[in-house]
């Protein structure tokens, strides 16, 4: 008997996503939160520290526990690879509401706040690193949010059901 899930699927997803793949949003990833702890640095040296510290906690961790539990990839490796590295520390379950809820406005946070930061920083005292680290981040948000994340969207199993989807 076919499940509901099984059915909402998309069947010409990949089972598993290539190690290139997971490779390259990872490096996106960590450049964003590198870049964007720099940004936070350079107006005021605690912040910098505080957004690299509660981005690496909540993409590793908290985020992994909100909204990896209830996906075809846990236990797997999905664009990210965090599907399993969900399952190390977390068990299986039903995908939060709250974390649903939490996913955007996470995101966007950990882009906008280095952006103001950094206009502002820019501002204060312009210098050219500054604007080149502000359109280096740009670019890597629109690469992680947008390019990569579209190209991972379109060939994943949970496309139809997934909130997060980029390809809808």
């Amino acid at each position: 008997m076919v499940t509901k899930e099984e059915k909402e699927l998309f069947q010409k997803g990949l089972d598993e996503y290539p190690i290139s793949t997971v490779f390259v949003e990872n490096l996106f990833m960590f450049l964003w939160i590198t870049v964007g702890a720099f940004l936070c640095w350079i107006v005021v040296p605690v912040v910098g520290w505080v957004y690299l510290a509660v981005g690496l906690l909540m993409i590793l961790c908290v985020m992994r526990i909100l909204v990896c539990k209830n996906c075809y990839y846990y236990g797997k490796r999905c664009h990210t690879g965090w599907g399993k590295l969900s399952a190390i520390y977390c068990q299986q379950g039903e995908l939060s509401h709250f974390g649903g809820a939490i996913v955007p406005i996470f995101y966007g946070s950990m882009a906008l706040f280095p952006l103001v930061l950094g206009i502002i920083s820019i501002v204060k005292v312009f210098t050219l690193i500054k604007v080149c680290m502000v359109i280096i981040f740009l670019f890597i948000i629109v690469m992680s949010s947008f390019t990569l994340r579209k190209k991972s969207c379109t060939i994943c199993k949970m496309k139809n059901m997934c909130p997060g989807c980029n390809v809808k």
